[in-house]
């Protein structure tokens, strides 16, 4: 997947928040009462809207006081705001950002390059944010590194760690966090979905049917890889996944084995439908998942990858 379409894609172009009004006003409370808690988890699936979420909430607190502020009561971000230009150019010097724009999680090089800033006195002593994201894909080393960085926040350090629940967290960093869980219910997902197809000008797809079983910013971004992919949605399912895994095996986006994970999972939801062993079917599910994992983690031969896969789906056929 291009840069350019990740760029148009990611949450700090969304200058519109949806679905999250309740906890916005909640944080801003607290915030203003000075009982922000200084390590925040945010725990809901991939796409959702956590990073949008949070993103609106550091604008409205970083725009306070300027020419532009953010507007609460419409939940939108003023394009023309200073602070949310420096904020779309990684030149605010009071918001650091790890996470999508990058294939992968954050490495302990990039824990390292937090704490080289850390300990400098924060801009104007005004409130400074640091986010993670999929913090959950932590290694062992860059969780350890992050650990003794939130050990101790300053007075002005605010850590948001975004859990995007792939697999389970480190729990020692899962215990120095406050955890709050988000999720959207099923009129709002379907409210977002025609908002971001509206705005990206896409057109009834064949996935539109599965939002129950995904969420919305994912299927937009899917929606995204299979044009560039020029997929037929009539193609059979084990060659659509050979073009994801083969254009994952060029660019390394997480992106094509989210999308490839998704559509096993809806094929083997249709096998369910006329096969009475569905423990048998589970068991063939979790291979193929672990398989896809073991391909981003130890760089598996992608022709020896998809031969498995193969081999899996037709034996459940």
């Amino acid at each position: 997947m291009s840069n350019q379409i990740t760029d148009i894609l990611h949450p700090m172009n969304s200058l519109q928040l949806f679905g999250f009004n309740k906890e916005f006003g909640k944080f801003l409370h607290i915030y203003d009462k000075n009982k922000l808690p200084k390590v925040i988890l945010l725990t809901g699936d991939k796409g959702i809207g956590k990073f949008t979420f949070i993103f609106h909430f550091i604008n409205y607190i970083i725009s306070a006081n300027s020419e532009y502020p953010y507007n609460k009561e419409n939940f939108l971000i003023n394009s023309e705001n200073l602070g949310y230009k420096r904020l779309i150019s990684n030149t605010e010097q009071n918001f650091n950002y790890i996470g999508s724009l990058n294939p992968g999680a954050a490495s302990i090089e990039d824990i390292r390059n937090i704490k080289k800033n850390y300990y400098k006195s924060s801009l104007n002593n005004l409130s400074r944010f640091t986010i993670l994201d999929d913090v959950e894909l932590l290694n062992i080393n860059a969780a350890n590194a992050l650990l003794k960085l939130i050990e101790e926040p300053s007075s002005y350090d605010y850590f948001i760690l975004i859990n995007n629940k792939k697999r389970d967290m480190i729990s020692t960093l899962k215990s120095r966090s406050l955890e709050f869980k988000l999720f959207l219910n099923k009129n709002y997902k379907s409210k977002i979905l025609d908002f971001l197809k509206k705005k990206f000008n896409i057109k009834k797809n064949f996935l539109d049917k599965y939002l129950d079983t995904t969420t919305p910013g994912s299927l937009i971004r899917f929606y995204y890889l299979l044009d560039q992919l020029k997929v037929n949605e009539n193609e059979d399912h084990l060659l659509i996944i050979k073009k994801i895994i083969n254009d994952y095996k060029k660019n390394k986006y997480q992106i094509n084995l989210d999308l490839a994970i998704f559509l096993i999972d809806i094929k083997f939801s249709f096998l369910s439908k006329y096969n009475n062993n569905t423990l048998e079917l589970l068991d063939v599910k979790k291979e193929i998942t672990k398989l896809f994992f073991q391909y981003r983690n130890f760089n598996l031969n992608t022709d020896a990858v998809i031969n498995k896969l193969e081999s899996y789906l037709n034996y459940v056929r």
